[in-house]
Formats: C-alpha cells, structure tokens, sequence
C-alpha cells in the first residue's frame, strides 16, 4: 500500500464559469498569441490522440530537485482518480482534460496552512479522513482554517489573474498546501520591460547592463523607419557549454526569482500585489523561499575551495545566491589572500620568539608598524576589488530602493506618500523610546560585564596560585563564547522590539549593538592583561603577570580564545542547523506515520523536494560576517604579542568558508538573491577595527613591552603620537593616490554607458548607417547653426 494522492482534489471558490467549475490555476500567458497557439495546439492533439490519452498528470513532487519540473500546472477544481482528472459536480465518467504544455521552471514556493493538525479531518477528503479515525474540529478550528481557505482563495486567484503559473498539492500529512509559481518567458519579458529590469549585454558591448526592451516592429505608415531591434544584444545564459539557448536564456535563475517575487509583490500592472510580509507575519502563509536547484549545488560543492576559498569562480555564487552572498564569499577570499603574507612572516618571527622566549624582543617595533600597514591597505584595497566587481556585475550605479517590509514588521495602514498605495506605517515617536530603553538595557549589560570581567581577574588570581592557569584560560574562553550568545539573543529581541520595516535598517541597529558589546566582552580581558596587570591591585589582591612578561600572558590567554574558535564554535555553527533540520523530520515523519496510516505495512512515501527545503533555516549573513569581524579582530588587535595568530587565523578562515558553504548547500533553504554594490555596513565595521588595531599594537610596543624601559612617560606619549599619526597620514595619502574607485573603473562606466546609449537606446550601432539614420529620425535634434559665410569670405 503506497500512499501518493498530493494533489488538491478540489478548493471551493467563490466564482465559477459556465460550467460550474472555477479553473483556480489559469494557464495562460500574457501573449495573447500563444494563447491561440497553446489552444490550437491542444486541439489538434486531441483530435490525433484518444481522449484518455490526453489526461496523463505528473507525479506528486512536482519534478526533480533542481525546479525544472515537466508536469501541467495543475488545477484544484479537479480532483485526482487514477490517470484522469475527475470535474466537481459532473458524474464520474465526466473527465476534463488537462492543458498538455510543459510547465515553466518552478522558481518559487509557498507554503499555505491547510489543517491545525493532520490528526483531524477537513476539506473535500473528510470522508475518506473519517475511515481512518481522524477527529472532527471543534468550533474553533473550524473557523480558522476556513480563514486560512478565504486567504489563500484570495491570494491564488490574485497570483493566476497575473498570468503566473501555478501547480498546487497537499504535503505528505495533508496538513500543508504548496504553491509551485513559474511565470512564462514572454511574461518575465513583459515585467522586466515594465519594471526597467537591467540585464548583462554581450562582450562586443563591453558586458554593459542595459535595461532590459522588447523588440519594436515600427510603424507601418512611418514605412517601418522606427523599428527598434535589441533582443540581440543581450547576453544568453546557459548551465552547459555548447548548449542551444532557450527562449529565456537571457534570464538566469536569480533574475527569475527577482521578476517573478516582483510580480507576486507588486501593485504594477500585470502583478498580483500580494503582501507577503503581512502574510507571514499572520501566519497566513507559513514559508516563501525560492527552490533549490541540486544541478548547480553539487557543482559548487564539488569545485567548493575554488569556487568559495580562492574567489575564481565566484560568479558561479553571484549567479546562484545573488551578490550579497557573493560579496561575502569575495571578501572571505581576500581576507584570506592578504593573511598569506603575514603568516610567512609571523612564522619566522614565532620561532625566534620561541629561541628568545619571549615576544618583548627588537622584533616587536618592526612588526608593529607591519600590521599598521596591513589594516591600512587591507579594507581599502577590498573597496577597490568591490568596486571592480560591482561594475561588472551591473552594480556600480545601483540606487537605493524602498525595500520590502519585513514578516516582523507591524503597524497601522495607511496610504504611503512615496507609493500611493496601502502600506503598514509605525511612527518614529513610538519607536523613539524603544530605542531609548534598548541602549538603556544596553548600559547595564556592559556594567554587568565589567564587574564579571573583573571578577573572572580575581579568580585568574587564585587559580594561578593554586597552579590552574591553564583551567582558567578555558573558563574564560567558554565564559566569553557564552556571553556573546546571550548577549546576541538579548540585542536581537531588542532590536525586533523597535519594529525597523527594513533588513537594512534592522541589520544596521543589530550590528551597533553586537559590536560594541561583542568588542568590550572578547577584548577587555586581553587588554587587562596587557595594559593593566603589571604591578596592579584587584580587589585588594596584587595582580603580577607570568614570570614578569604580560606578552607570554597575553599570548596564552590568546592562543586559549582562537582554539576555542577554531573547535567548539565551528562544531556549534554547523551541527545547530542540522540537528534542527533532523529532528523536524524525524517529529513529522512519526506524526505523519502513527496518526495518517493504521496499516503497518504501508510504505511511507519521501517527501517532495520543496517540503524537505521546507524544514530547513532560513540563511542569514549577518551572522557570518560577524563572526568574522571577530575572528579579525583577534587577528589584528594583539599581532605583536602573538606573531603565530594569522597562521591560526587562516585556517580558521578556510574552515569557515567550507562550513558556511556546507550550510548553504544542505542544511539552510536557498535565500532570496538580494542586490547589493558593497559589503556595507561590514567595510565600516572592519575598517574602524583596523584603525583601533593600529593603535593598539603601537601602545602594546611603547608602554607595554620593555623596548622602552629607558624613555620617560613623555616620550613614549610622543612617539606613539608620532606612529599613529604617521599611519594616519600614510592612509589619507593612499586614499588620494589609489582612490577607492580605481580609474580604469571609471573609464570603463563610461565607455558602458556610452555603448548602452548607442546601440539599446538609438537602436543601432554606429557604423549602421540605415539603423542609425531611422532611430535619429524619431529622436529629437538640436537645430543647426547657420553660420554667415560672408565675412568668411572676406577674410579669406
């Protein structure tokens, strides 16, 4: 016994056509054309084969892992009995064909609420449900999932008004309902005309990013002398070398995402203007995430240190995640390049440290102004490489644009005076004090931290007494990894209680929190060490460092933080996710198993590839990157009391990327391809980490080592006040002879605009007289200037 009846069997609607059956899901496209086309075609395919023949439906996955599904869109007026598809209302032997046309690759999914529980019977298969000892729904129940039905009614007949494609089924339990949407190619040409959607042109045209225009027939009483021909000039993408273009292949996968979120999203003509957010944040809808495609997923996870470590083929990850990931991924690749230098380095000056026995040696002046320039030129050479990238990813010019509102976002509704169109509003004078009481919290937490760094002092004291150093550099490792835990927790509640509409602007408040706490918690304790425990008091106890060299105490303790990175985190940071994934599974396929089948020897079916993405976390680079700021702090704040840290450093940043790259290809579901021209607010973040670390390990060298025992406190004031304005000036001049946007950019943005302007706006190349001469017909010219030719002629 094989339990495979997913598709909706049928879903009253409150309209219905002449023949009392509401299509829920419309085929069609927005060309009318190939509306009669796909007709006639039915037609003549009917007439040719049997009338059963004609009603074969796909199986209930709806098609392989990767999207590209073949099955008809499927409609949920018609229930499913054996290879036809039964009409509601009509007697048994009354079939209703299915439309036979391929359906579009499935880029999109949502995930509709159908019942409370599947122990309990609802819908058009409570009779079938009620012979397997399912519940009836109290009165309650009843009530909200008949407005779960009205909501859902609602937002399918408003995505198949907008001419997408949809296919629907039940999940495996029957207590879900997912919406497979694809939109036609003529469609998503439609919309990115309308929307102004900027595509990559050929390499002949400089690999320009055009805004995307439907061929132009002309006129026939202008004699076809404005005909605007341009489909050639956008650039075709295909998975596979050698591989005949499709109609849409100027579209890659993100930029369907994009167009076909835009058509459900939007107010626009042609568009369903769904409010997603609000949806989400009801519960209406309980996920909406683009599909995996498994195809391009095993082949980044094959070539993974290439494609994610070195950054050679990092379009592969632009093109699949968007450029926000991918932008996280290059900066990971440079970071990662410019340690190789300062490993090499530190590995030779740790040995001799190690002959030495100590980091206090003359060694220790020349690495600090080495790691001065290193923080100089690290984030302004990453602007330049960003900016190389953002111009040849269609970015460069990117505007800021309203952005989405957040699923957590609440508020009254109101007309917006930017849009014209309903939106949810919340006013700055109710946020205000939210924020207010966050930075409030905020200062407690940070006197509490101090007090506990203090007392973590006192017993660093006692156990080193009582010979447990070592134990006690462990316990605070672990005590620092735990705080900076709950602390994110309490900062991420803090910052979804001031309700910001945005992810820019939530992302934004969430990192000048965590940053400053983050910083305070994993630093303070080694710049104690550092600064403050040579020859101090702590809580009437005499601190003294380990055989009088706080250096070696500050590597040690240093040394304890960056193992504790490297070992627990990374183990955290990759078994969360799938411990979660796994146990959802294993809850459901139990639930589904004990409360569906009474049966032992049914065979519990798999689960479709859109429910199995379903169970899996939403991805968010927010953490990432701020694990990283932290792992390059540590890097860079103490480099001259522990020249071994970047060797560390680097393998942990290696690590890194194959984990996350591990995370985003199994365990997290596929995030939505956000557009994005920098790594803000992260190059902010790392930048003012460098300018701290460059005064940091110029103090570690005057006042902390005994380079300077001989100089008076005035003197070590001035010459740290000469290095770190030397460093200063040394980065203001590299900013005025190697400007963040490099010139060749520059030239390049222009040349690209001038060939958009040419050949997609007049229509035409240059040297093509006739083209040229019909767009300069419909374009308007200045007058000419008539000079006076006769005092010309007199001076000749």
């Amino acid at each position: 016994c094989y339990y495979s009846n997913h598709y909706i069997p049928f879903l009253a609607v409150p309209r219905r056509n002449s023949r009392g059956v509401m299509p829920f899901v419309r085929q069609h496209s927005t060309a009318e054309l190939l509306r009669t086309e796909a007709r006639n075609h039915a037609e003549e395919r009917r007439k040719q084969r049997g009338p059963l023949q004609n009603l074969d439906v796909g199986p209930a996955d709806g098609g392989d892992d990767d999207g590209e599904g073949d099955l008809p869109p499927m409609s949920p007026s018609h229930s499913r009995q054996g290879n036809v598809a039964a009409v509601p209302g009509q007697p048994v032997g009354h079939f209703q064909p299915q439309t036979q046309r391929k359906l579009p690759p499935t880029d999109l999914v949502m995930v509709f609420p159908y019942k409370i529980s599947n122990q309990m019977r609802w819908g058009d298969a409570a009779a079938e449900e009620e012979m397997r000892g399912l519940r009836q729904p109290t009165e309650a129940e009843r009530q909200k999932m008949e407005s779960w039905q009205d909501k859902r009614v609602a937002t399918c007949h408003a995505l198949s008004d907008s001419g997408l494609v949809m296919m629907l089924y039940y999940s495996r339990d029957r207590d879900e309902i997912f919406v497979r949407v694809a939109a036609d190619p003529p469609h998503l040409r439609q919309v990115a005309e309308m929307r102004r959607y900027k595509l990559e042109l050929k390499q002949q045209y400089l690999s320009a990013f055009a805004e995307y225009k439907n061929d132009y027939p002309g006129r026939r009483d202008l004699n076809y002398s404005d005909r605007s021909v341009v489909s050639h000039l956008y650039l075709n993408h295909m998975d596979k070398e050698n591989e005949y273009p499709q109609k849409d292949a100027i579209f890659r996968t993100v930029d369907r995402i994009r167009l076909i979120d835009h058509i459900i999203r939007s107010n626009d003509h042609h568009c369903a203007g769904v409010d997603v957010g609000q949806l989400l944040h009801d519960s209406d809808v309980l996920h909406y995430f683009p599909l995996h495609e498994q195809g391009k997923l095993e082949e980044m996870d094959r070539d993974w240190f290439k494609t994610f470590v070195t950054g050679r083929d990092i379009d592969k990850v632009r093109n699949y995640f968007g450029e926000r990931i991918a932008y996280y991924f290059l900066f990971m690749s440079h970071l990662i390049k410019w340690l190789v230098l300062p490993t090499l380095v530190g590995i030779v000056l740790w040995l001799l440290d190690l002959l030495v026995q100590t980091p206090d040696n003359f060694t220790s002046f020349f690495l600090c102004i080495g790691a001065g320039l290193f923080t100089t030129g690290f984030v302004h050479f990453w602007r330049r490489k960003a900016n190389r990238y953002a111009l040849k990813w269609g970015t460069f010019t990117l505007q800021k644009t309203p952005e989405p509102a957040r699923p957590e976002f609440y508020g009254v509704s109101r007309i917006n005076p930017v849009t014209g169109r309903v939106d949810r509003y919340y006013p700055w004078s109710e946020r205000i004090w939210k924020v207010l009481f966050s930075y409030a919290v905020m200062l407690v937490a940070l006197l509490c931290l101090i007090f506990s760094v203090a007392c973590l002092m006192a017993l660093r004291h006692i156990f080193h007494n009582n010979g447990g150093r070592f134990t006690f550099q462990i316990i605070n490792a672990l005590a620092v990894e735990l705080t900076n835990t709950l602390f994110t927790s309490l900062a991420t509640w803090l910052t979804d209680r001031e309700n910001h509409r945005s992810y820019r602007d939530h992302t934004n408040h969430l990192l000048g929190k965590t940053m400053v706490f983050k910083f305070i918690n994993c630093y303070i304790s080694l710049y104690y060490i550092a600064f403050f425990k040579a020859h101090s008091h702590l809580f009437g106890m005499p601190m003294e460092c380990l055989n009088d060299d706080c250096l070696n105490d500050l590597g040690s303790q240093l040394a304890i933080f960056m193992i504790m990175r490297l070992t627990l985190q990374n183990a955290i940071e990759l078994g969360g996710p799938y411990v979660v994934m796994m146990y959802r599974s294993l809850v459901e396929g139990v639930a589904f198993h004990t409360s569906i089948f009474t049966n032992p020897l049914t065979v519990m079916p798999d689960l479709s590839s859109p429910e199995k993405q379903s169970k899996k976390e939403d991805y968010d680079v927010y953490a990432d990157m701020d694990e990283v700021l932290m792992l390059y702090g540590y890097t860079v704040l103490f480099v001259v009391a522990c020249p071994w840290v970047p060797l560390v450093a680097l393998i942990c940043l290696i690590l890194e990327c194959f984990l996350d790259q591990k995370k985003l290809v199994l365990l997290f579901r596929r995030p939505f391809p956000d557009v994005a021209s920098n790594n803000e607010p992260w190059d902010t973040a790392f930048d003012v980490f460098g300018m701290i670390a460059m005064a940091t390990n110029t103090a570690v060298v005057v006042f902390a080592s005994h380079a300077f025992d001989n100089w008076t406190h005035y003197q070590k004031i001035m010459i740290f006040l000469a290095v770190e304005h030397a460093m200063i000036l040394l980065r203001i001049l590299l900013g005025a002879l190697l400007p963040a946007v490099p010139w060749e950019v520059r030239l390049l943005a222009m040349q690209q605009q001038v060939i958009v302007h040419r050949h997609a706006n007049l229509g035409g190349e240059e040297d093509d007289h006739e083209t040229r001469a019909s767009a300069m017909m419909t374009t308007p010219q200045p007058p000419p200037y008539i000079f006076d030719g006769d005092e010309e002629d007199e001076d000749w």
